[in-house]
């Protein structure tokens, strides 16, 4: 039995959202093609501007961020060599919003 939040307030709060994500991932990730954890992460990433948005903690450099990773995400599917650089790339982007 939960205490202080509802199951039903629970389930649709967005950090227990990606909770949940992460470690349905975590769990995929053992029987997955290699290259499916990276999608994992970078997805669970995009899922987490999405929050932040939500929550006004974002600017246009995020934005950007994630829409990057929206366009470029299912390289992994059909151009493994893209999608690494897609990834090269975004933490690329990730290093410019830190400086």
């Amino acid at each position: 039995m939960l205490t202080g939040i509802s199951k039903e307030e629970l389930l649709k709060d967005p950090h227990f959202k990606v909770l949940s994500f992460l470690i349905t991932s975590a769990r995929g990730c053992v029987d997955e093609p290699k290259l499916y954890g990276p999608l994992r992460l970078i997805d669970a990433a995009a899922r987490l501007i999405d929050v932040m948005e939500a929550e006004g903690k974002i600017n246009d450099d995020l934005r950007k961020l994630r829409d990057l990773i929206r366009e470029k995400m299912y390289l992994v599917m059909y151009d493994e060599e893209g999608f690494i650089k897609f990834l090269d790339e975004a933490s690329r982007e990730l290093a410019k919003i830190i400086k």
